[in-house]
């Protein structure tokens, strides 16, 4: 295989338990630090699948000095076809995030390392769930030093932006059925969205609430993360607006920040990835965006 270095990263804990679901679980290297900082991945695949062993690859560089984490989590199916096999909702991956961390906290303090605080980065459904940890419980408990999304949602309200994500369905009313059942279970709460510009339907009331909930946009506010943004323009998963108008909510706030729109072979959702495996890491070769985002993680890496 051309690209075989993940082949030789050795992590020092694989397959930690957080919790008594499958799903719960971990894997994690420690330096040979008193001090470090933490960077965890949390995966993408939209709420139904996916894994931690899907992590940009490029992480693995810090690995020496800081606490690196890759995270499972519950979805929100059981790996069948149906949609509505299991109450999982985002309060319960939430919960699921924190109680990671605060085991990541503990078991690198059990083998001499404390950690300072935590870089979270994520793709897609990932990054969504990164940015709503970081931007409801920052420094609650264990601080979010900065959030890295990688094509993540940032706002379901976007409406017309969401309702032309041609991954959902070739049809409206097959995007709008996919979104109405996606909308519910993240929420624990009945999303019905009947028209493209859902946010004039006469029953958005009804549910508005609780899409905002879920949205990282509505939580903006002084004391937000430092966030960059990495997102593509041609996305057709996740829409590029989410991205534009969280950008305008941090630059409004004062928040640090950056959106980085990726060109060339980066311009997808994927931005310009290959996994040469289902359980092999995310290779970015020759991705500009790359070594922005990491010229950003290092400043928050004392690097």
């Amino acid at each position: 295989m051309k690209f075989d270095i993940f082949y030789r990263i050795k992590w020092d804990f694989k397959d930690i338990s957080y919790g008594s679901d499958t799903n719960q679980k971990f894997d994690m290297i420690i330096p040979k630090t008193k001090t470090a900082h933490g960077i965890v991945y949390i995966h993408g695949g939209a709420y139904l699948t996916g894994d931690k062993s899907q992590y940009p690859l490029f992480l693995a560089e810090y690995a020496r000095n800081n606490v690196l984490a890759t995270i499972n989590y519950r979805l929100i199916h059981d790996n069948s076809e149906l949609i509505h096999d299991n109450d999982v909702n985002m309060k319960d991956i939430l919960s699921d995030i924190n109680a990671a961390l605060t085991k990541i906290v503990y078991l690198s303090k059990a083998n001499g390392v404390s950690i300072k605080d935590f870089i979270l980065i994520g793709h897609s459904a990932g990054g969504h769930i990164g940015l709503l940890y970081g931007y409801k419980y920052f420094q609650e408990k264990i601080k979010i030093a900065l959030c890295i999304s990688l094509a993540g949602p940032t706002d379901f309200t976007d409406d017309l932006g969401w309702s032309s994500m041609t991954m959902w369905g070739e049809h409206i009313e097959t995007r709008l059925s996919f979104l109405s059942n996606l909308g519910s279970r993240l929420t624990g709460h009945t999303v019905e969205l009947t028209q493209a510009n859902w946010t004039k339907q006469r029953n958005y009331s009804t549910f508005n609430k609780h899409v905002m909930e879920i949205s990282p946009i509505m939580y903006v506010s002084g004391k937000t993360p430092p966030t960059l943004l990495v997102h593509a323009r041609s996305d057709d998963q996740v829409p590029y607006s989410n991205s534009v108008r969280l950008r305008t909510a941090l630059a409004r706030a004062s928040v640090p920040h950056k959106l980085i729109t990726p060109i060339g072979d980066g311009d997808s959702h994927i931005l310009g990835g290959e996994i040469f495996t289902s359980n092999s890491p995310t290779i970015f070769t020759n991705q500009i965006w790359v070594e922005e985002t990491k010229k950003w993680m290092e400043v928050y890496l004392d690097l």
